[in-house]
């Protein structure tokens, strides 16, 4: 057991011995909550302002703390370790160091407060922040994806169902499928900056300060909206963190869909995409590979954020009211989820502006089979049922896949027979082209259909 004498904690006037080793090892934070050093001193100032308008702090007194705390920041910004072995989490870092710098003054910008309420207010700090900050990642990884989209305007490509080719698409209308799909995402984080800007301070440990605190001043002060309405839900709850999860998991999820089809597309079966080189990697042994390692690591590391998620749901499901000491273990899920979206969504956004689209090896791959539906149809509008015009085809493609061959190069005699009037006429209207002009219904993949797709992501972006 180490000495009372030896390592001193602010907390420790009611113990009559120090920490253990091994429980010192278990509960100090500071090697990963020093990530949120700017929110803490963010906060302490806003709460410092708090303090001066109680009459705990003059304004001289708030102004030499101030000086000191920003001294404290812009030392760390630097490159300094300030820290020392002792030190159990940033909080009390700070502290320790603002009172070795100007004196028992220090001590007293911790009045009024609890580390339950600096805690929660540096976290949610910590979190708007970051969301602000992916949110303006996910815009720019749509406005790539619509450049691209837009580039490449009537290039055609299989569309797939099971990773079979199902039917022709244009490429724009694949690709503009991310950028609504991330419009969603920010969406999402725009809900969740909307909806969690309550201020925790002035919560204290679970029931309140008991100064005569200027909670809507410090509020306002930090960004945010409003002080909490009861302090044990502002420091009890981690539902905000657990909705910042699940809207990184879901960027992250989103993400991973593509990088696989982009892993796909990047085989030389396929041969659609060619990544620049600077998204690449090679092989120790085999001198020829070019591997889509951007790509699967998206798609690896999408899964981190799912068990982020979960890992913080499991954490809180049994935490009783109001704070138990296992709520430290809810930073960590987040600082990587951060770290992970942050990281994977630039490698995105570059890795598609980048890249080589081969359209002449999509269409070269695009087989007939992809008209079958549109031959369906043709029979429809020449008054055939829609369920005997699809007996029809299906009969014509499994006759060809008997023989080797494609449903098209079945002679004129064999459509007749399966109950095609006038094959030649039919064949053709039959092609690709035909395909995707008969799809110009809103959200189609038809040319007009996919210019409006351009308008409204315009429309969006102008919003930004």
């Amino acid at each position: 057991m180490a000495k009372k004498d030896g390592k001193k904690m602010m907390w420790d006037g009611r113990f009559d011995c120090g920490m253990a080793q091994s429980m010192i090892d278990l509960s100090f934070s500071l090697d990963f909550d020093k990530e949120l050093l700017e929110e803490d001193i963010q906060g302490s100032l806003g709460h410092g302002k708090g303090l001066v308008e109680s009459g705990v702090l003059s304004k001289a007194d708030y102004a030499k703390i101030s000086k000191g705390l920003k001294s404290i920041l812009a030392d760390i910004r630097a490159g300094k370790n300030l820290w020392l072995p002792t030190d159990e989490d940033v909080h009390m870092a700070v502290e320790r160091v603002l009172t070795e710098r100007i004196g028992d003054l220090g001590k007293k910008i911790h009045t009024g407060r609890s580390r339950n309420d600096q805690v929660s207010t540096d976290f949610k700090l910590y979190m708007r922040h970051r969301a602000t900050e992916i949110r303006a990642l996910v815009v720019e990884l749509q406005k790539t994806v619509l450049a691209v989209s837009k580039k490449n305007f009537g290039k055609l490509m299989p569309g797939y169902t099971h990773l079979q080719q199902a039917q022709p698409i244009l490429f724009s209308h694949y690709l503009m499928s991310l950028f609504f799909a991330l419009s969603r995402d920010v969406k999402r984080l725009d809900n969740f900056l909307q909806l969690h800007v309550e201020l925790p301070l002035g919560s204290g440990a679970m029931a309140g300060s008991a100064f005569p605190y200027q909670r809507s001043l410090v509020a306002k002060e930090l960004g945010f909206e409003r002080p909490s309405a009861n302090s044990i839900d502002a420091v009890s709850h981690r539902d905000m963190a657990l909705e910042f999860l699940s809207d990184l998991a879901i960027i992250a999820n989103t993400l991973s869909r593509y990088a696989e089809d982009f892993v796909i597309w990047s085989s030389s079966e396929f041969g659609y995409l060619n990544l620049s080189d600077a998204f690449s990697s090679g092989s120790s042994m085999m001198p020829q590979k070019k591997n889509p390692d951007s790509m699967e690591l998206i798609r690896g590391k999408s899964g981190r954020t799912l068990g982020n998620f979960s890992a913080l749901f499991t954490l809180v499901k049994g935490a009783p009211l109001s704070y138990s000491r296992d709520l430290q273990e809810d930073k960590q899920p987040v600082f990587d989820s951060v770290h992970t979206v942050n990281v994977i969504l630039r490698v995105m956004n570059e890795a598609i502006a980048t890249a080589k689209w081969n359209f002449e090896n999509m269409e070269d791959r695009m087989l007939p089979a992809l008209l079958a539906t549109d031959l369906a149809d043709i029979l429809v509008e020449d008054g055939i049922p829609f369920r005997d015009a699809h007996r029809i085809v299906g009969s014509l493609v499994g006759e060809a896949a008997k023989l080797g061959k494609q449903f098209t190069d079945l002679p004129d005699e064999e459509w007749a027979a399966k109950g095609v009037p006038n094959p030649k006429s039919v064949k053709k209207r039959l092609t690709f082209a035909y395909s995707v002009s008969k799809r110009n219904i809103e959200g189609g993949t038809g040319l007009n259909s996919v210019k409006e797709e351009f308008k409204k992501a315009e429309t969006i972006l102008k919003k930004e």
